[in-house]
């Protein structure tokens, strides 16, 4: 596996920044680089990247804040866009030209147009009024037709349908009690959906499903039990998989190469970690 000119950002709620591992010296335990967004992140949680511009979500005031990230162990803070549209944003997810980005308390869905200027997004859309119950994590089938939103207020996931990505529609719901609780972020690797328990029943673990059905998801199994706390969101860099631990100011690390449905748990690292919400790997220059 290469893990060459990779790096690592973790957002820290509790210290209102985000902070930089540098994945190239060594992908098992990171090192610190440094943090940024002092003084303009507040409760930051999911980032998405298009490029060079970097999207935090800001739960704490209600927006997203945008970076440069030309230099990407040196983001620059350009603006923010969503004041007056979202309510306690959490989850962030690039799908083509559209960012969609969810609002735990008013649970809905809202969807930002980013082709025509992506440091000032446009909203286009809004969905999931009356269906989704405390969204707070996002993922994507592969091939960008199904998107997949965790309901963390009842224990289950939606389905939408995206072909139309200014109009999502509803195409199922999946999960429950008996194999998910308080979900929070979600990843997709080839055919596998891995989705955070963060508490409950299932708390602190990573619950797995079988996507040979897209649309009917079929429950595997968990893993990570004793070894997680608090899990949040998830991210994939070649085949390890990065998970954050928000109770324990952490991230814990997994290999998927030998079995994806059960990952083989590696290192957990910290640093400066302060009660870490949010994780997303980057290049450090443009692609």
């Amino acid at each position: 596996m290469s893990f060459m000119h990779n790096f690592l950002y973790v957002s820290n709620i509790g210290t209102g920044n985000v902070e930089i591992f540098n994945l190239s010296l060594d992908a098992e335990n990171p090192p610190s680089v440094r943090t940024f967004g002092q003084g303009l992140l507040s409760s930051p949680c999911g980032m998405a990247a298009d490029v060079n511009t970097l999207y935090v979500v800001n739960a704490g005031s209600d927006n997203v804040q945008v970076f440069d990230i030309t230099n990407r162990a040196n983001p620059v803070p350009l603006g923010t866009f969503g004041d007056g549209d979202m309510n306690n944003p959490n989850a962030i997810l690039l799908v083509g030209a559209f960012l969609h980005i969810t609002n735990l308390n008013s649970s809905t869905v809202e969807v930002y147009h980013t082709a025509i200027d992506p440091e000032n997004p446009q909203k286009v859309a809004e969905y999931g009024a009356g269906e989704l119950n405390q969204p707070n994590g996002l993922a994507l089938f592969p091939g960008g037709t199904f998107l997949y939103v965790s309901n963390a207020g009842d224990s289950t996931i939606e389905i939408y349908d995206i072909s139309d990505p200014e109009n999502p529609q509803r195409a199922g719901q999946f999960g429950g009690i008996a194999e998910i609780s308080h979900p929070i972020g979600m990843e997709i690797f080839i055919d596998t959906l891995y989705v955070a328990n963060f508490d409950g029943t299932h708390g602190s673990t990573i619950s797995v499903y079988d996507l040979a059905d897209p649309e009917n998801p079929q429950f595997v199994g968990r893993f990570g039990s004793g070894l997680l706390s608090g899990p949040t969101e998830m991210t994939i860099v070649v085949d390890l998989m990065y998970v954050v631990n928000e109770n324990a100011n952490s991230v814990s690390v997994y290999d998927l190469s030998s079995d994806r449905r059960n990952p083989v748990y590696l290192n957990t690292f910290t640093n400066s970690l302060d009660e870490p919400f949010g994780v997303f790997p980057v290049f450090p220059f443009a692609p």
